[in-house]
């Protein structure tokens, strides 16, 4: 079975945290709603959260349990800037959570986003899903970069597919939100397009820019592919990764933990 619960993401107590630690690692997931890091933002859209017991949660879920999490932010909130909405992610991708939607604001009929209309020059497609078009700190073009963000990370940084090999389109000192803002230009250049992008093209793509654009190691990223692929309890190696990997036979799949959850979110499991 696989059970999902939405959480508040400041409000776990501890009678919860006793009966969570006694669910094997792929049964639960909880979808956490941060929306924004940016305190005044949070304050504008009436959304207060306390940011210290909210990190010391996700602390303990990643540390002590074997919940999936699933959060998400929202681009496009009024008065969040780029540079603003960059930090709140960095500062997300911190925490560890196995999923990270970023959402593209929307005007749906009913909320109370409308208010904002008039102070911040809130500008929303008239055709649904109503996303935000532009705002006073955030023009069109930077709006039409961050859509095509949300995509790729979720191909990339969600599928499961990338676990290991995500985390090196930043490194170790790179802020992870314009690292992979730049991958994703560099991806849509190659492309020009957000869909329909198979696998193995999109793993040979991301291959290139690891090894030509950020100079790494080819054998290295060819292993740590190799991992994330094999994973994915797949066998059939791409053949430009059994080339760059330097072995004669690939190695079989580790045994992956026993999960009775959905396929995407048991992707993210790994061996201790």
């Amino acid at each position: 079975n696989f059970y999902h619960f939405e959480m508040i993401p400041d409000r776990l107590p501890a009678e919860l945290r006793e009966v969570i630690v006694k669910f094997p690692p792929g049964v639960l997931q909880f979808e956490v709603g941060i929306q924004t890091f940016n305190a005044e933002v949070a304050e504008r859209i009436r959304r207060r959260q306390n940011l210290e017991r909210l990190e010391e949660n996700f602390r303990f879920l990643r540390q002590e349990t074997g919940v999936h999490i699933h959060a998400d932010l929202i681009f496009g909130l009024p008065g969040e800037s780029l540079a603003s909405f960059g930090a709140g992610f960095d500062r997300l991708v911190a925490l560890g959570p196995q999923e990270i939607q970023v959402g593209i604001l929307k005007r749906l009929r009913g909320t109370p986003i409308v208010r904002h209309d008039a102070e911040w020059q809130m500008v929303f497609n008239p055709h649904p899903p109503y996303e935000i078009l532009q705002n006073r700190l955030v023009d069109f073009n930077t709006t039409q970069k961050m859509r095509r963000f949300a995509r790729y990370w979720d191909l990339v940084g969600n599928s499961g597919n990338f676990v290991e090999t995500t985390p090196l389109i930043w490194g170790d000192s790179a802020p992870p939100f314009h690292a992979f803002l730049r991958w994703t230009e560099w991806l849509h250049g190659r492309v020009r397009r957000t869909d329909s992008i198979a696998l193995v093209r999109l793993m040979e793509l991301l291959f290139e820019y690891l090894t030509a654009d950020r100079k790494l190691d080819r054998v290295r990223v060819a292993e740590i592919m190799i991992r994330d692929y094999l994973s994915g309890n797949r066998r059939d190696l791409p053949e430009f990764l059994k080339v760059l990997a330097q072995r004669e036979k690939a190695d079989s799949p580790a045994a992956q933990p026993k999960s009775t959850g959905a396929k995407r979110q048991a992707r993210h499991l790994r061996p201790p």
